[in-house]
């Protein structure tokens, strides 16, 4: 096990920790984990994270002396290649060291035997394909904002999260760039991108054309999965290794989901949730998934987490995530799972416009109704100021609309950041040309709306490969439009991420567009609205409409765009609408 530093928290002097335990992997590898002990000789259960992000950050250690104090040792491990733990790090490729650990850390002297596992983002990840090993030990889990395919968390629609995928590596850059100057007793502790190299991220890096050419903190070296993402725009045998919802019907234990409707991680969470319920491997492991999406972003939230973006969601919005894990792990590990299932609903979700939580039985809702509105308009609906329609029934003979997307001039994403969407308002977006604005009527009566939404849209294109992009919208009397979800897709992969086919110029073709998942009440009086384009930048990378490998391309073309409605190519949103 190593020589651990003991120290007694200055902050908490009831918890005791314990540096740098060491795990050796089946592999011989060693991991190295800080362990904090509840001042008690009693052998406890315990509550495993392991994070690429460093075991010791500054910004979780209140959370970890927190689930200490409620009576769990808490053993937080630095994944392989990562800070303090020996290897190379392949991302993502987590299942055997997570089976390893958990089986390590419930044979600790100090443990009783019983590990859960807890953690969002990549931490979540670990939780999942730890469980799909089925480590004997293991006995819960609480992922916030997981991924069901680690191919739909890389690329979206076909397209490729740009943002995230190239700032990201960045970061583990930084840290391996760090491991092989620095000797490993320097290394305890999160790092990440100066000021100047985040203002060059934003700046110059995110701008560089071909995406694999970059050479930012000599990246092929430090962080060469990368360019293993790139190199597989498609789905494959590549992918299918980190595919957690391949693994649904290996799961044997409970869970608690945990996400937000402004989370680019929600549809994941929503898909492991509705897959390990109707899908694990035991009736229990079915009957204990538990769903909890508020209105956040890609982040625990907390009892002050009430304003995202322009909005204010009011007191109800704020949300002590922590104290609902503590719930859960006592009830798993804590003695009173014999009295049989967790004490809540399957799914609380907080309904936005109204500003309150409900309690629902499933999820997607099984009461939802499709419900379909028209996209329609005289031939001009670019821009808030043209004639964009959202109508309940489809007229015959509308004209076609179009607009010209310049790759050297994207459609700014307007949010928070890559994994950090907010209900910005989208007006000064709308304000341009290559923005197609569709609008309904105000209502007369609130339209509830819970579930996943589709846009079906009749475009062609000049260009032999493009991207259309989807937005929608809640629009109040005052003008103000704030942003409830979006989608992309990339015209090559309209008929599957496994099968690319590029477009006929000019033909009209059919795209089905996901535009993600919500929970909002347009009141009476607002207004129902669809944004339609090509480019999402920098969250996602621009399509350079050639048509040629998307990695490699540093030509672009500007594109010629048309959204066609009418009776023989009937564009269309379809949304989730739940009687009242």
């Amino acid at each position: 096990m190593g020589t651990p530093v003991r120290a007694q928290s200055a902050a908490n002097p009831q918890v005791r920790v314990e540096k740098n335990l060491e795990a050796r992997m089946r592999d011989g590898v060693v991991l190295r984990a800080d362990v904090y002990h509840p001042a008690t000789p009693q052998r406890l259960p315990a509550l495993l994270q392991r994070t690429p992000y460093s075991k010791n950050p500054q910004d979780a250690n209140s959370l970890y002396h927190r689930l200490a104090s409620a009576g769990f040792v808490v053993v937080v491990q630095d994944t392989r290649g990562r800070y303090m733990s020996d290897g190379v790090a392949v991302p993502h490729d987590e299942a055997a060291d997570g089976y390893d650990t958990v089986e390590w850390v419930a044979a600790l002297p100090f443990v009783d035997g019983r590990v859960g596992m807890f953690g969002g983002s990549y931490s979540a990840t670990t939780q999942l394909l730890a469980a799909s090993e089925r480590p004997p030990h293991l006995v819960a889990l609480f992922p916030s904002a997981s991924y069901a395919s680690r191919y739909d968390m890389v690329f979206q629609g076909g397209a490729f999260y740009l943002a995230d995928g190239l700032g990201w590596n960045l970061g583990q850059a930084v840290d391996a760039r760090r491991r092989a100057r620095e000797p490993r007793a320097d290394r305890d502790g999160a790092i990440g991108l100066s000021p100047d190299e985040r203002r060059q991220l934003q700046t110059t890096w995110m701008w560089a054309l071909p995406l694999d050419a970059v050479t930012a903190l000599d990246l092929r070296r430090y962080a060469p999965g990368y360019f293993d993402m790139l190199a597989h725009p498609s789905f494959d045998a590549f992918w299918e290794r980190f595919d957690v919802a391949a693994r649904h019907g290996r799961f044997e234990v409970p869970a608690y989901h945990l996400t937000g409707w402004y989370d680019a991680l929600l549809n994941g969470t929503l898909r492991n949730f509705a897959g390990l319920r109707a899908h694990a491997a035991t009736d229990r492991a079915r009957r204990n998934q538990r769903l909890i999406v508020g209105p956040w972003t890609h982040a625990r939230p907390t009892t002050s987490t009430r304003r995202i973006g322009d909005v204010d969601y009011g007191e109800e919005a704020g949300f002590d995530s922590e104290a609902l894990m503590v719930s859960w792990f006592r009830h798993w590990l804590g003695g009173a799972a014999a009295a049989g299932d967790y004490p809540s609903p399957p799914v609380r979700l907080f309904v936005m416009g109204e500003n309150r939580w409900r309690d629902e039985q499933e999820w997607p809702l099984a009461r939802a109704r499709s419900t379909t509105l028209h996209l329609a308009s005289d031939g001009s609906a670019n821009t808030a100021a043209g004639n964009g329609r959202l109508a309940w029934h489809l007229a015959a003979g509308a004209p076609a609309d179009t607009f010209t997307y310049d790759p050297r001039t994207p459609v700014p994403t307007g949010t928070a950041g890559a994994y950090s969407r907010a209900p910005t308002d989208q007006r000064d977006l709308e304000r341009r040309g290559d923005v197609l604005v569709y609008s309904s009527a105000p209502l007369d009566a609130p339209l509830e709306v819970i579930g996943p939404v589709t846009l079906v849209l009749w475009a062609s294109s000049s260009a032999r490969d493009t991207d259309f992009t989807a937005r929608l919208v809640d629009v109040a009397p005052d003008g103000a439009a704030r942003a409830l979800t979006d989608g992309i897709l990339r015209a090559r992969y309209r008929g599957g991420r496994t099968s690319p086919e590029l477009l006929r110029p000019g033909v009209p073709t059919e795209f089905t567009i996901d535009v993600g998942a919500t929970a909002n009440v347009f009141l009476a009086g607002h207004r129902v609205r669809l944004e339609v384009s090509s480019s999402n930048f920098p969250r996602f990378d621009r399509n350079p409409n050639t048509g040629a490998p998307f990695a490699t391309d540093s030509a672009v073309v500007t594109a010629r765009q048309t959204v066609w409605h009418s009776v023989a190519h009937p564009s269309r949103l379809v949304l989730p609408v739940v009687p009242r």
